[in-house]
């Protein structure tokens, strides 16, 4: 079938996750995507875990669909192999703060100047006070709110896990060079730079709470603690989240949990009220709950449509019925990992290949 970016070139000059997940996302599309390692490499080729051979899990899922060549930006003719090997590129994917474009000797707008679309996808952008520092998933998710949202109050903020920043940083990268591509074809072919901050990203997904804090003067809380009102709680072989948002939700399922009387008297069948009184019910509905399987638990109340869902381990991911079904999983090289988490039924996402070789020096003249 066709490929919705067959025809772009793209030459990924990025070290960054973000920036090979961008990459990745268009090669998924169709896209013949290059990228210019280090001489020592990718850094995701050294991320652990690994696998028998010695090679990175996470940067054969990161780097898959791609080729590979090296480009050793302290060379002294580097400046003039960058623009040789982008003459010709559609888009041109990077993760170089602003003194390191001029380090390099390369003005980024000159090869925006042609047609090429050139995405910058750094920690805090190519502007303002912090655009040349460095930063790590940790520190973005610190300064951009994201760690002040989330866990309990009574314990320190929480961190993303799993490259969270940088997903969401490269998604969004794709997305914009996506739409530039598009301007510029209706534009008949002028390139464009796109400057993409991870901490922007971050703090755009924050936005609800921003909001929330300008029309209320305070900071949306972390949560004091964990019951069956914000969840997920334990249940006898795991964890497990309910919701009773509506009057059905809850009557259906203190039924199902065998609460009858929490679930016909009509004091709970008010949101606000059980909201208010919870200290009266909690406790109960939790020793309920831990009587129950969770995929057990998650049958009975799904059959009465009541939004519930047990929590899932990593290794009860890979058996989950539903996302075989669907067809999520795919298999790259042996490895089988995630798909793409949409359907395109003309130009499907795919990716042919998995990591490349890591390039010699002499692949890349």
């Amino acid at each position: 079938m066709a490929s919705a970016l067959a025809d772009l070139r793209v030459i990924d000059i990025s070290t960054s996750a973000s920036g090979a997940w961008c990459s990745r996302m268009l090669a998924g599309f169709g896209a013949d995507v290059v990228m210019l390692e280090p001489p020592a490499g990718h850094p995701m080729r050294r991320e652990a875990p690994f696998d028998a051979a010695g090679e990175s899990i996470p940067g054969a899922y990161f780097l898959a669909g791609k080729r590979s060549a090296v480009f050793d930006p302290a060379a002294e003719d580097a400046a003039a192999r960058l623009l040789a090997l982008t003459a010709r590129a559609d888009v041109v994917v990077s993760s170089f703060r602003s003194h390191e474009w001029q380090a390099l000797g390369v003005d980024s707008a000159q090869l925006a100047a042609g047609n090429a679309i050139v995405a910058h996808i750094t920690p805090y952008g190519m502007t303002g006070e912090r655009a040349a520092l460095p930063a790590n998933e940790l520190t973005v998710a610190a300064l951009s709110g994201w760690a002040a949202l989330n866990g309990e109050a009574a314990r320190p903020p929480l961190r993303p896990v799993g490259h969270q920043v940088a997903f969401c940083a490269g998604t969004l990268a794709a997305a914009a060079i996506t739409g530039a591509v598009i301007e510029r074809e209706r534009a008949g072919g002028s390139g464009q730079e796109v400057d993409l901050s991870e901490l922007d990203a971050m703090v755009s997904a924050a936005s609800p709470n921003i909001l929330r804090g300008q029309y209320t003067g305070r900071s949306t809380p972390r949560r004091e603690g964990v019951d069956i009102t914000t969840g997920p709680v334990p249940v006898a072989d795991g964890h497990f989240a309910l919701t009773i948002s509506r009057a059905h939700f809850w009557r259906d399922a203190m039924n199902v949990l065998g609460l009858e009387d929490l679930a016909e008297d009509p004091r709970w069948e008010a949101s606000w009220y059980r909201q208010a009184h919870k200290h009266e019910y909690t406790e109960r509905v939790g020793q309920a709950m831990r009587q129950w399987a969770k995929s057990d638990l998650f049958d009975e109340l799904a059959a009465r449509r009541v939004v519930a869902g047990p929590v899932l381990t990593m290794e009860e991911l890979h058996a989950n019925e539903h996302l075989r079904e669907r067809g999520f999983w795919v298999e790259v090289d042996g490895l089988r990992q995630p798909g793409a988490a949409f359907k395109m039924s003309a130009t499907p996402w795919s990716l042919p290949s998995g990591m490349p070789a890591p390039a010699s020096e002499g692949a890349s003249q």
